[in-house]
C-alpha cells in the first residue's frame, strides 16, 4: 500500500472525525478508508483513532503523528508546486541534432524564432548526418534529433512535424549541352547526381505519372551526402540533381538552375522529430516540438497551407 496515501488518508478522517466523510472528501468507500487507516496503526503498532458507533476521535499518539503527516504532506505539495512551475515557465537547456543541410538553411531559422519567444531555454543545434540509434542520444546528450527520411528503428518515437518537396533540376548550361529529358527513363543515360543515406538505394529515383510509378536507377560523376554541396556541382553543370526544393528555391527563382519534368511528382520526404522511447519527453522539449510543428505548418514549401499535391 502507497505510505502517502495512508498518511492523506488518515488526515481526512483525523479532520473530517468520520471514515464516511473522509471517502466521500477522498472518493472512496467507507470500507477501503477503514481499512488504510487499520493498517497503518498495524504498521505502526499505535492506535492513533479511537471508534464508536457515533463519532471518531484522534488519541494523543494519532495528534502527534497528525501534525507530523501534514508537515510531511505540506512539504511535498510544495516541491511538487515549485516543479509544476518551473516545466509551466519552461526553463533550462535543449540539445537537439539535425542535417547539417536542412539545420544551417531551414531549421536554424526556426530555432532563432523560438529562442526570441522563449529566452528562458537555452536551445544548441548541433548538425551533422549519422543515423539516429539510441545510444546516439545518450552518447551526444540530445534530447530530440530531426531527420528528414523514414525511422525504421521501433526503439525510437518519431512525430511528422513536416515535409520536404523535391526538385528534379539541372542549369540550362547542362541542358543546352545535353538537351531537355522528355521522361524519367532517360535519366538513366544521363550523368546524375545523387544524394547519399538518404535512402537505403540512393540511386534510385522514382517519379509518380499518369501511367503510374517508375523507380530508375540513376549515375553519375558526383555524389554527396550534403545538399549544398550537390546544389554546387548541379550548378557546375556537372549533372542533373534530385534537390529540396528549400535549397533551390532562389536557384530556379533566377534561373540559375531549371525544374525538369514538371508532369511528374517526386516523393515527399517527412521532417521527423525524433526521440527514443525511453527518454521522458519534458515540458521544454514538447514546447520546442509543438513551436517547429507550428513553423513548418505556416510555410507552404513544409506542407503547410497552399503545397502543392502530389
Amino acid at each position: 500500500m502507497d505510505q502517502l496515501e495512508t498518511m492523506r488518508t488518515f488526515v481526512r478522517v483525523a479532520r473530517a472525525t468520520s471514515f464516511t466523510a473522509a471517502g466521500r472528501q477522498l472518493g472512496l468507500s467507507r470500507a477501503l478508508v477503514s481499512r488504510r487507516v487499520a493498517a497503518l496503526e498495524s504498521r505502526l503498532k499505535v492506535r492513533l483513532l479511537n471508534r464508536s458507533t457515533r463519532c471518531v476521535s484522534i488519541t494523543e499518539e494519532g495528534s502527534a503523528y497528525l501534525a507530523r503527516c501534514e508537515r510531511v504532506l505540506e512539504e511535498i505539495e510544495a516541491l511538487e508546486g515549485l516543479i509544476t512551475a518551473d516545466r509551466a515557465l519552461a526553463k533550462g537547456a535543449i540539445r537537439l541534432h539535425a542535417p547539417k543541410s536542412f539545420g544551417t538553411l531551414v531549421l536554424a531559422d526556426a530555432l532563432i524564432e523560438f529562442a526570441k519567444a522563449h529566452p528562458g531555454i537555452r536551445t544548441s543545434l548541433m548538425l551533422g548526418d549519422f543515423t539516429f540509434r539510441p545510444y546516439d542520444f545518450v552518447e551526444h546528450g540530445l534530447d530530440i534529433g530531426i531527420r528528414i527520411s523514414p525511422i525504421r528503428d521501433s526503439s525510437l518515437i518519431a512525430r511528422k512535424i513536416g515535409a520536404v518537396e523535391s526538385v528534379l533540376c539541372a542549369s540550362p548550361a547542362y541542358l543546352k549541352r545535353h538537351g531537355v529529358p522528355e521522361n524519367p527513363a532517360e535519366l538513366a543515360t544521363r550523368p546524375c547526381l545523387a544524394h547519399l543515406n538518404l535512402a537505403p538505394n540512393d540511386r534510385v529515383w522514382t517519379f509518380q505519372g499518369s501511367n503510374g510509378t517508375m523507380a530508375i536507377d540513376i549515375g553519375g560523376p558526383f555524389y554527396s551526402n550534403s545538399a549544398l554541396a550537390l546544389r554546387k556541382a548541379a550548378l557546375a553543370s556537372l549533372g542533373i540533381a534530385l534537390l529540396p526544393e528549400y535549397c533551390v528555391r532562389h536557384d530556379l527563382a533566377d534561373g540559375a538552375l531549371v525544374r525538369l519534368l514538371p508532369l511528374f511528382n517526386l516523393p515527399v520526404r517527412p521532417i521527423l522529430a525524433v526521440r527514443p522511447r525511453s527518454i521522458y519527453l519534458t515540458r521544454k522539449t514538447q514546447l520546442l516540438v509543438e513551436f517547429l510543428a507550428a513553423w513548418f505548418r505556416q510555410r507552404r514549401e513544409f506542407g503547410g497551407a497552399g503545397r502543392r499535391g502530389t
